[in-house]
């Protein structure tokens, strides 16, 4: 049952033109549940995800420039934060043995996560293969980034190491 719903929703993805980005069930650092796009909806949204230790490692010099860039609260202007209207979500999916130790991640994450994120930083149990499938993601050892439109359709996807050019590349996103 499980791999027909993939499949459909793969087969509405290719039909419909604009990628539908798949729901994502995880819960923030203050234990809210968030279904992603559909809780998100109504605004822009920029998606960060760690599949891997070797991912959330190279994630985590993605997070200042995210901050700074998307969150914070700016000089005004043209000189960071507050620009744009977005929401700003962290993912880290936890998948194989290390779902036995979740809680112990998510107490983790709570101590080196200033306490004003901790609804922007979410841990999912959800399967990852399906996740992966539903995307065409075939390496779990960088960082994926996905900008959505306000009604949860990818309109730009990026991996990797953080670069002032793929920054700028998610921020004209935001503003186009």
């Amino acid at each position: 049952m499980k791999k027909i719903l993939i499949a459909l929703s793969v087969l509405l993805f290719i039909s419909a033109g604009v990628p539908k980005f798949p729901t994502l069930k995880c819960e923030t650092l203050n234990d809210h549940q968030v279904a992603i796009p559909e809780d998100i909806k109504g605004k822009k949204s920029v998606i960060a995800i760690a599949i891997s230790a070797k991912s959330e490692k190279a994630l985590r010099e993605w997070n200042t420039p995210l901050y700074n860039t998307l969150i914070a609260d700016g000089m005004g202007g043209m000189l960071g934060g507050k620009m744009y209207d977005v929401n700003v979500c962290f993912v880290g999916m936890v998948r194989g043995i290390a779902k036995l130790a979740t809680s112990e991640i998510k107490e983790r994450t709570k101590k080196i996560v200033n306490k004003k994120l901790h609804d922007n930083f979410m841990i999912t149990e959800q399967n990852v293969s399906d996740f992966m499938s539903a995307l065409n993601i075939k390496n779990t050892d960088e960082p994926l980034f996905f900008v959505l439109d306000s009604d949860g359709n990818i309109i730009y996807q990026t991996s990797g190491k953080y670069s002032d050019s793929k920054l700028n590349a998610i921020t004209e996103k935001l503003i186009n």
